[in-house]
């Protein structure tokens, strides 16, 4: 029995879930992995894990149980309300509450109507582009074409672009690590995987918009569009966002030869993350060790890894793990 969030899994998701912790983005070529010696100690973890949010009380709490409230949007609202509110200064939080109020609803939510969220994160989070292009889809569907390019072209300025998945894989993981109970740590690694991996950020979907608009506005747009896209491109932390930029960047090339170098740095991204991705799954194998000392080194390596990625971001962190030294 694998985790909830993994039971739920489609598509790479449901690849990643067989492999526990490799990313997503690394799986596409995957194959299925047999099933895990700690798949019942997890899924007995993840149960007491669920009951113990449903009286969140603490940020990381409030956190995790709006991420579990994948079909209530009323109360992932209100959790990741109550999370920014006990932590104003924490990235992650801000990101979760202003993404989701992005989700049409109706009657609005108070939580999103007190406060505009989005505007709220594009302003403290000063450096980050995403809210930036988050905020150019919304002028684009009021139809404000002065202020979607406006906005792109300030997206574009920006030095990083962000979604926070990355932190979020460390919310998860010290959540679990830390929870009272008898499981073994590699089940606990297990299961904090999964976690990290089922992270959803629907709210990307809305990013390429303004560069999909009507012929003419989007000829407009198309200068603003590339410099944005070419901007997410290679400036994003995660993998998923450095692909929908290289998307919107391709689509608005001004000419041949610039879209080959975006299609030629997204493969190059692909390539690298595959070799990442080899790495996780030697760890997740390892992990089925009857040698409790083995175990333990690759859990120490996945809690290294995790905190390098939450820090510089995944694409960073894979970077630098393939320049380094082997590490076991």
């Amino acid at each position: 029995m694998k985790p909830h969030a993994c039971r739920m899994a489609t598509g790479l998701l449901a690849a990643f879930c067989t492999v526990a912790f490799a990313q997503t983005s690394h799986l596409s070529d995957a194959a299925p992995a047999p099933p895990s010696r700690w798949a019942a100690d997890a899924a007995r973890l993840d149960e007491a894990i669920r009951l113990r949010v449903l009286s969140a009380n603490d940020p990381r709490s409030h956190w995790i149980a709006g991420q579990f409230d994948l079909t209530d949007i009323a109360s992932r609202v209100r959790h990741y309300a109550a999370a920014r509110a006990s932590a104003p200064q924490e990235y992650l939080y801000l990101a979760a509450l202003a993404m989701a109020c992005l989700q049409p609803v109706q009657p609005s939510l108070a939580e999103c109507d007190a406060v505009d969220r989005l505007a709220d994160w594009a302003t403290r989070d000063v450096d980050n582009g995403l809210p930036t292009m988050l905020l150019a889809a919304r002028a684009s569907k009021r139809g404000d074409n002065d202020s979607t390019i406006a906005y792109l072209d300030l997206a574009a300025s920006k030095p990083r672009f962000d979604e926070y998945s990355s932190r979020g894989w460390l919310e998860y993981w010290q959540y679990v690590m830390a929870f009272p109970d008898d499981a073994d740590r590699a089940a606990r690694a297990e299961l904090a995987a999964g976690y990290g991996g089922a992270q959803a950020v629907p709210a990307l979907s809305l990013v390429p918009v303004p560069c999909h608009a009507p012929e003419g506005i989007a000829e407009m747009r198309r200068g603003a569009c590339a410099k944005a896209g070419t901007a997410m491109a290679e400036r994003s932390a995660s993998a998923i966002s450095r692909t929908v930029g290289a998307g919107i960047a391709e689509r608005n090339a001004p000419d041949e030869r610039t879209e080959e170098r975006v299609r030629a740095g997204r493969t190059a991204l692909q390539s690298m993350l595959a070799r990442c991705g080899e790495d996780d799954r030697t760890m997740v194998t390892t992990l089925e060790s009857n040698d409790a000392s083995v175990r333990a080194r690759v859990v120490d390596t996945w809690d290294r890894t995790i905190r390098e990625k939450a820090k510089i971001g995944e694409v960073a962190e894979c970077e630098r793990r393939l320049a380094a030294p082997a590490r076991r």
